[in-house]
């Protein structure tokens, strides 16, 4: 699967996961009325945000986070940073 459909696919599976969340039960239960899109609680931290505009290939997207402090040596869950994710995902393509 080419480095695009994944990343395709993973917004996909995202927004449906967000879909989902706000038609639980819990999340009812929790706010007690539907809030709008824009009102949502759940928030990803600069990092995160960080590693996918990185992983994405969205050069102004990282060049605008790292004017806004975004930190370079920021690593995933499994300690890699978007300098490997990046040449991970050259190798693949090539």
């Amino acid at each position: 699967m080419s480095l695009d459909n994944r990343n395709t696919s993973a917004q996909f599976k995202r927004a449906e996961q967000l879909k989902r969340w706000e038609e639980s039960e819990m999340n009812k239960k929790l706010s007690g009325a539907p809030k709008s899109p824009s009102s949502r609680r759940i928030k990803f931290s600069s990092g995160c945000i960080f590693l996918a505009a990185c992983v994405a290939g969205d050069k102004e997207e990282v060049e605008w986070l790292l004017k806004n402090g975004a930190d370079i040596d920021t690593a995933n869950v499994d300690g890699l940073t978007a300098l490997h994710q990046v040449s991970e995902a050259d190798s693949i393509l090539y």
